[in-house]
């Protein structure tokens, strides 16, 4: 088995694999979240972890966008506690840092130190904690970022400040795949859009309220052209692995467009 996680190496979800896994040598980092996709549907890796959604900064856009457009399933899920350190290349006084460069979801969650104790610092955004850490490397100025021990330990950095981020911080990473073959499972993942008129959201969560099937997420997206409407993303637990079959057929009656990203064991 071969798999594939967000990098550099270093990433939260290089972590969540480890966790996931165990730790191994064999996983491929990615540059972003649909190259992890594009490495899952090529074959060139089997299996993937990406983050969904963050307690803090809430749901990762990109991650819903792919599984809309891809062909791959939900084969199960991880909450990783999530520590934030101010990472640089060396141990600067927080008066002398001329710049902080992070990955806009870290950023967010650091925000109450960053407004405290940097404030008016030149800030610069990049794709992951990693690339952030990786890039003060190479600065002249006075950088730092911000990521985890296991970047500053890779990276030969200084933690200038430990644990920085908001209280109860903590990522969910969803484990993907191309086979649909399902074991036990407690929760489930759904896509769909809905025509526009009135009444369609609530004829749909009808569906689930007569069967007493929760739905612990909900969220809407615009569609991906102007004026194309809504799309709807819900987890469903199902404690007892509950059959959501007849579900699907009769949502199948209600929604313009539905997508079924599998059934798998809820973290925790």
């Amino acid at each position: 088995m071969a798999y594939a996680v967000l990098g550099p190496h270093g990433t939260f979800s290089e972590e969540a694999a480890n966790r996931y896994w165990g730790h191994r040598d064999d996983i491929m980092v990615a540059t972003s979240i649909p190259q992890v996709f594009a490495l899952v549907e090529s074959g060139r890796v089997d299996e993937a972890l990406v983050p969904l959604e963050n307690s803090l900064a809430g749901t990762v856009k990109a991650t819903i966008q792919c599984l809309r457009n891809s062909q791959l399933t939900i084969k199960g899920e991880i909450l990783l506690p999530i520590r934030q350190d101010l990472l640089g290349g060396r141990k600067y006084e927080l008066g002398e840092i001329e710049l902080l460069i992070s990955q806009p979801i870290a950023l967010m969650q650091c925000q109450t130190f960053v407004s405290r104790h940097l404030p008016g610092v030149r800030t610069e955004i990049c794709d992951s904690t990693s690339q952030a850490a990786l890039t003060i490397c190479q600065e002249s100025r006075k950088a730092v970022s911000i990521g985890n021990r296991q970047a500053a330990n890779i990276y030969g950095l200084e933690i200038i400040y430990p644990d920085i981020a908001e209280e109860g911080n903590a990522t969910r990473f969803i484990h993907i795949g191309r086979e649909k073959k399902e074991t036990f499972r407690d929760k489930a993942s759904i896509i769909f859009a809905l025509p526009d008129r009135a009444g369609a959201l609530y004829e749909v969560l009808g569906v689930f309220a007569q069967r007493s099937l929760n739905l612990s997420k909900i969220e809407s997206y615009p569609g991906q052209n102007v004026g194309a409407g809504y799309y709807f993303y819900i987890e469903v637990n199902t404690p007892t692995g509950e059959d959501l079959q007849p579900v699907l057929y009769e949502l199948q009656g209600l929604c313009s467009y539905i997508k079924y990203l599998g059934s798998y064991r809820r973290a925790g």
